[in-house]
């Protein structure tokens, strides 16, 4: 197994773990929506993800998918 492998989990194990995802340097992090200072525009969302409870997210929003 080469290195960058261990440094990267793949998708679909982040994806099992948390909906939402940063890259920070080489590296994959898990994080939770109700952080202040998320930059949305960074944050990977892991559709696959399945919550067992609605996520309240400022970069997600449910409801209404015409808005």
């Amino acid at each position: 197994m080469n290195e960058e492998s261990l440094q990267t989990p793949p998708s679909q194990s982040i994806c099992h773990d948390c909906a939402f995802h940063i890259k920070v340097e080489d590296f994959i992090e898990c994080i939770h929506p109700e952080e202040s200072g998320i930059n949305c525009a960074r944050v990977m969302f892991c559709s696959s993800f399945n919550p067992a409870q609605e996520i309240d997210s400022p970069c997600v929003t449910f409801g209404n998918d015409e808005a």
